[in-house]
């Protein structure tokens, strides 16, 4: 895309929010959806636009701080489960970092109000809060207020993603015929996913949990155990900070906030399997790239069939979306424009979403990590070599 054009389209992204609504007035009535991302950090920057490669770190990060939302792509291919007709959706991003977004919290919600109203100004009436944008606005609580007066569903897409991270898990555990009293780690126990995911796998016989998050976070932690054993009094729930007490799981679930990675070689023994579903990534590199006596699988991804993004995610296949997208696909999909989902899903709720997702073509994405894509014969070397052994 030429620099001229990509001008051209941040300024008409400038002024969209704060034109006279007659000026770009849109029909609201049928479904169409948004989702908001940001830069994971200034390479992802450097890569959409090339041309600035020349401003040195420190300026652009100042600069990102004085910008604002613009579209990245327009997304082509769904279509309405009732009507069979296509439905419009974009990609947007908000311009801070990772870093920032933790750092600069009262400019991201700015930012993020901002790229709802250009959403909205687009014609979306269902928005989906990715990466760290769910969690700097308390799951949409700081946003809740616009969606009211806009009439608008936000989803932070906790359902779907719950779903497609127990689903990995009870995957392996099959395919790899591992008892179901194994021991799985949750990094970032107190957050809606991770509870989510606890949630519905107790549903599923796996009860054995070390529950990982900040000290602070830890009476919400204790008030989710409470929830757990009620929902199953066998259940067994360690909380701790310690992540050297990781060296326990063979599964490790990772869905933080962190700007950076926080799980590192020296917490994880042989055969550990680790679903990350944390965006920028809980897992150090170095894991992926040295320790091949560890499965770390990047959870949370959907193949979206017939999905056309036109905006490259990082991921290994073009159909390949993260499940916050998805979820609020589907519910575009299913006329469900009004429903805000924010930090918590119930476990009918988890395989509602699940089921609306296959009705639309939706399914599980391969194995995957940035590093490479795992195959069947893959899974099965990792089987015969770490697990099967020990």
């Amino acid at each position: 895309m030429s620099v001229v054009k990509l001008l051209i389209e941040a300024f008409r992204d400038f002024l969209w929010p704060i034109s006279p609504n007659w000026l770009f007035q849109r029909d609201h009535s049928e479904p169409a959806f948004a989702f908001i991302v940001h830069p994971r950090n200034i390479a992802d920057v450097y890569h959409k636009y090339t041309f600035i490669r020349v401003i040195n770190p420190r300026l652009l990060e100042w600069f990102l701080l004085h910008f604002w939302p613009v579209i990245l792509s327009e997304v082509e291919g769904l279509r309405s489960v009732q009507t069979g007709k296509p439905i419009k959706g974009w990609i947007l991003s908000i311009p801070l970092t990772a870093e920032q977004m933790i750092s600069e919290r009262k400019v991201a919600v700015k930012m993020i109000r901002r790229a709802i109203e250009l959403a909205y100004c687009r014609g979306a009436n269902v928005i989906g809060l990715g990466a760290l944008n769910a969690s700097v606005t308390y799951r949409g609580r700081d946003i809740e207020d616009i969606a009211s007066r806009l009439d608008i569903g936000i989803t932070s897409g906790v359902g779907y993603t719950a779903f497609n991270v127990a689903d990995l898990i009870l995957i392996l555990i099959n395919r790899f015929k591992l008892d179901t009293r194994v021991t799985v780690g949750v990094v970032g126990a107190a957050g809606g996913i991770a509870s989510a995911v606890i949630r519905f796998l107790l549903t599923k016989e796996i009860k054995n949990f070390i529950l990982i998050d900040l000290d602070r976070k830890h009476v919400r932690v204790h008030e989710l155990v409470k929830e757990f054993r009620i929902a199953n009094p066998e259940g067994s729930f360690e909380v701790t900070s310690k992540l050297s007490e990781l060296k326990k799981c063979i599964f490790i679930i990772t869905a933080t906030n962190a700007p950076e990675a926080l799980i590192r070689s020296e917490h994880l023994s042989q055969g550990t399997i680790i679903l990350d579903d944390a965006q920028p990534s809980d897992v150090d590199t170095k894991v992926i790239l040295e320790r091949e006596d560890v499965l770390v699988v990047s959870a949370g991804i959907i193949e979206a069939s017939g999905i056309n993004l036109n905006f490259n995610l990082g991921l290994k296949h073009k159909t390949d979306v993260f499940s916050c997208l998805a979820e609020v696909m589907v519910l575009a999909g299913n006329h469900r424009i009004k429903e805000r989902n924010f930090d918590y899903a119930s476990v009918d709720e988890i395989q509602e979403i699940g089921r609306l997702g296959k009705a639309l073509g939706f399914g599980r994405a391969e194995f995957q990590n940035f590093n490479k894509v795992y195959t069947g014969p893959d899974l099965d070397i990792f089987y015969d070599k770490y697990i099967k052994k020990t």
